[in-house]
């Protein structure tokens, strides 16, 4: 019984979870499609709402990201993150 109310917690902090990497992510995902807008409008021509788009939105996000994990490396290597 034991085991069993310990998977149902486990369980419920789930959405949790996820509402919370949402909120996090939400910003930087946000920037991510205002860069792909700016350069859909003078480039790209996506049907947005379409699997294109998605992905020049994902690829775009990882690539935002790391750019920001590779500025402020040093900081976390050397224990500077503030």
């Amino acid at each position: 019984m034991q085991r069993l109310t310990n998977w149902l917690k486990t369980l419920s902090a789930i959405p949790l979870a996820l509402g919370v990497i949402f909120l996090v992510l939400l910003p930087s995902i946000l920037l991510s499609m205002l860069v792909v807008g700016v350069f859909d409008l003078l480039f790209l021509e996506l049907a947005w709402m379409s699997w294109k788009a998605f992905w020049w939105v994902l690829g775009t996000w990882f690539v935002l990201a790391l750019i920001m994990l590779a500025n402020s490396s040093d900081k976390i290597l050397f224990g500077l993150w503030r």
